[in-house]
């Protein structure tokens, strides 16, 4: 074996086709193939939102019941993604790419044909251990695939199907659910997903790390019932709150269960998530952005569409059209920072995009009720600037550093993050918001004093408009009544999710000038010495 292929873990390297343009056509199909799987296990973490009324129809279910349709997908596909990397070295990647469409593929189908609640809760999580799997396999795929020096660019192709999807899956949904058959959000998946096994079957190369080592039983068992506690628990605390003993319970066991996996981890000679990646300085710090900036982009994904619907009466499908322009733009930005990032680094534009993802949301703090859909759209497409420049480079500024043998547990490492990052930051801020609109409507409220003047002349040129149009004074008085308190809502939800906005603002300027530690253009894995804390 060469110094070369034992610098790359012994996998073969297809990423520097050295100008052959058939190598360049296969890299290319290669790409794509894994770009529609991941789109397709991502859209489905958000296309299903728009179709439970639906479905609670259809089924004759309470929300309470139809809302394991979305959990049991998310907490199953949460759990199973620190054991993807010692499946992909144990048993070769594309093999276990290939089993993961597979699955993802006909546990889609029987959701198309579910014919009652129970039924499609259980095919939904059938559909997740395909989908869970897809995204960090693909990832550690991807960097076998491509030298460093070109990973931004592909990465950067990769995070247009990250953020593009979750984006465009309520517009795609709503407008299944309005115009078309709702069983069609699964079954589209169907044809798609059998066009992109035969793809990936003929054009994506193996990669499997020369490994044998002993399957970690204990470590999946407390990683996997630890995450969907942890996540379960989580996710139920922008309904119910920190203190509520449901969210406390498994929160408790999820927390203590991710105690003795670290513990199990640290202690065994095979583990399956290798804990000492975390002395590396600049993976652990590109994980940590990485985290932020989930957590920001949760902020506008979950809570803006409040504002669009709730308050402004939009329909679904009129919301994802509002919200589709950044999609796009994130579309454009994402190789343009893969590009910069092969010639620059992750440092600058990590920057850049964090300082202009904080200048949007302090402009979508001035948000009100007379905000025009126009400045929305641009508020978010500035956004989308920002989030599109540093999203991927920060990211692949840490993988880079990760030794290529170990790049399988890598990718699974900075997955399970992004998926804790992600229900901590709904849960987060979900309960600012509740927390902060509560806030202003006891302030309003107060202002809303009938003893001040102001506030007893307005009230009483209500009532008198109220008379005036033909209604008895104890009517016009409860209209009045009415009125003004339907105003303390409605502001007291805009000032909450303006704070919000501020909040998640000051965040990312904070997290630009953690970026400026991040490495400079870095070579990285496949020979280069790896610089950890206290070398």
């Amino acid at each position: 074996m060469s110094a070369k292929d034992e610098a790359s873990g012994g996998a073969p390297q297809i990423g520097n086709p050295g100008g052959n343009p058939a190598a360049q056509k296969g890299l290319g199909l290669a790409m794509f193939a894994i770009i529609i799987a991941v789109f397709m296990a991502i859209l489905d973490t958000s296309i299903v939102n728009v179709a439970i009324p639906k479905m609670m129809a259809v089924y004759g279910v309470s929300q309470n019941e139809i809302e394991w349709v979305v959990t049991a997908y998310s907490l199953v596909s949460g759990a199973l993604i620190p054991v993807t990397g010692y499946l992909g070295d144990r048993f070769g990647y594309k093999k276990m790419f290939l089993i993961a469409n597979v699955l993802f593929t006909i546990g889609s189908a029987l959701c198309g044909i579910a014919w009652s609640n129970d039924s499609m809760i259980l095919f939904r999580i059938f559909q997740a251990v395909g989908g869970g799997a897809l995204m960090p396999i693909s990832m550690a795929m991807i960097f076998r695939m491509f030298p460093p020096e070109r990973r931004g660019m592909a990465m950067g192709l990769f995070g247009v199907a990250i953020m593009f999807a979750p984006a465009t899956g309520p517009t795609l949904s709503g407008y299944i659910v309005e115009y078309l058959d709702w069983r069609l959000i699964f079954t589209i998946n169907v044809p798609i997903g059998i066009f992109d096994f035969f793809l990936a079957l003929a054009v994506l190369k193996e990669f499997k790390a020369p490994t044998f080592k002993k399957f970690d039983f204990w470590g999946f068992i407390t990683s996997s019932t630890g995450l969907a506690s942890l996540l379960y628990g989580v996710g139920k605390v922008a309904e119910k709150g920190w203190t509520d003993s449901e969210v406390l319970i498994f929160v408790g066991i999820g927390s203590l269960c991710l105690v003795l996996f670290v513990v199990i981890e640290l202690l065994i000679d095979n583990p399956m998530l290798d804990l000492s990646l975390l002395k590396n300085f600049t993976f652990t710090l590109s994980l940590v952005l990485s985290s932020i900036a989930t957590i920001i982009m949760m902020g506008v994904l979950f809570l803006l569409p409040v504002f669009l619907q709730n308050l402004s009466g939009l329909s679904a499908v009129q919301t994802g059209l509002i919200l589709l322009p950044q999609s796009l733009m994130v579309g454009v930005m994402m190789p343009i920072a893969g590009a910069l990032f092969d010639k620059i680094g992750a440092r600058i534009i990590g920057f850049l995009g964090m300082l202009i993802t904080g200048w949007s949301l302090f402009l979508t703090a001035q948000l009100d009720v007379n905000t025009s859909y126009s400045t929305i759209i641009i508020w978010l497409v500035i956004r989308a600037i920002g989030m599109g420049l540093m999203m991927m480079p920060i990211q692949t500024a840490g993988m880079n550093t990760v030794p290529m043998m170990k790049m399988g547990q890598g990718t699974a490492l900075s997955n399970t993050v992004r998926q804790i990052s992600a229900s901590f930051g709904i849960a987060w801020l979900s309960l600012l918001f509740a927390q902060r609109k509560d806030f202003h409507a006891a302030s309003l409220s107060e202002e809303m004093n009938m003893f001040h003047a102001p506030v007893a002349d307005g009230f009483a040129k209500l009532v008198n408009q109220y008379v005036a149009m033909g209604q008895s004074a104890v009517q016009a008085q409860a209209n009045a009544i009415g009125y003004l308190s339907g105003q303390v809502q409605l502001n007291s939800v805009i000032q909450g999710l303006d704070d919000v906005f501020i909040v998640t603002g000051v965040l990312s300027v904070a997290s630009a000038f953690l970026a400026l530690f991040l490495k400079g253009k870095s070579k990285g894995a496949g020979g280069e010495k790896v610089h950890v804390m206290g070398e």
